[in-house]
């Protein structure tokens, strides 16, 4: 399970959009320090379902506000800690 890409560059102003694939996923505002936490005060799409046969699937976007790194993972249980990882510049 991974982001795909898992990293990208951005410029403020700059909007990233996430696809959800089948399953339940999340992108999850995380920390380099600790990035299977989320971070206080972060950015939380919530929990997407989506099945396996599904014609439309969910999006989520995040508006880039500063060229600073910026940290997600998935919040589903044993995802983060496997490598579902992304950063954002």
């Amino acid at each position: 399970l991974q982001f795909q890409p898992n990293t990208v560059t951005a410029a403020m102003g700059d909007t990233v959009s996430f696809v959800f694939m089948p399953k339940n996923h999340t992108v999850t505002q995380s920390s380099f320090a600790a990035p299977c936490q989320f971070l206080a005060g972060g950015i939380d799409s919530g929990f997407q379902p989506v099945a396996a046969n599904a014609a439309q699937v969910p999006s989520f976007t995040v508006t880039v506000n500063s060229t600073a790194p910026l940290w997600f993972y998935c919040k589903q249980t044993g995802h983060c800690e496997t490598g579902m990882v992304f950063a954002i510049n």
